[in-house]
């Protein structure tokens, strides 16, 4: 079970790196004697994105290894990164906050956005989110379900998996209760 989940979390982590690095902003600039149309990513609007999703990658290589109460506490602040990504995300959406977009449009095409948005003077910048943008926010929010799953039931997985002492101890009293035949008939009829 404990293979599944990682196997998801890897899944859940790639497609949120996936996403993120897709079109989330769509702007156009009506700069008087110019019309500019400019695309951001998620990895554009916020550097912490990339951070945070990197590691959760950094965590469940960490997790795959390890046993114990290691991997509960790492999978649990991977979870509460990917928590805080979500509440980011959100805030961020909602207010429609481009971050560092802006930037990438001052590099583009030399307007700066900032004091435009300052001035709130919204017909010179207009813009919507793609759902790349909730795409990627709803894989991070599963990423976080499946972390957090991960960290409550990986020692009751654990437990419940037989020590090794325990598998060998009936491998011995299997070949215990079949004595070696010394002849070649009764090698036969012990191996049939």
């Amino acid at each position: 079970m404990a293979r599944r989940f990682l196997l998801l979390w890897l899944a859940l982590n790639s497609l949120a790196f996936i996403f993120a690095g897709q079109t989330w902003w769509f702007l156009q600039i009506d700069a008087g004697d110019q019309k500019t149309a400019i695309t951001g990513s998620g990895f554009d609007s916020d550097r912490s994105i990339s951070a945070i999703l990197m590691f959760g990658l950094a965590a469940l290589l960490f997790v795959a290894f390890s046993r114990g109460w290691a991997a509960v506490v790492i999978s649990a602040l991977a979870a509460a990164a990917s928590l805080f990504l979500v509440g980011l995300l959100l805030t961020g959406f909602v207010a429609q906050n481009i971050g560092g977009v802006a930037q990438v449009v001052e590099k583009q095409t030399a307007i700066t956005i900032l004091p435009i948005l300052s001035e709130n003077q919204p017909n010179l910048v207009s813009g919507h989110l793609q759902a790349w943008g909730w795409m990627a926010l709803v894989a991070v929010l599963l990423l976080a379900t499946i972390q957090l799953t991960y960290a409550i039931r990986v020692r009751s997985w654990n437990k419940s998996s037989a020590p090794k002492a325990d598998r060998t101890q009936t491998k011995v009293a299997q070949s215990k209760s079949h004595p070696e035949a010394e002849d070649t008939i009764s090698l036969w009829d012990s191996q049939r």
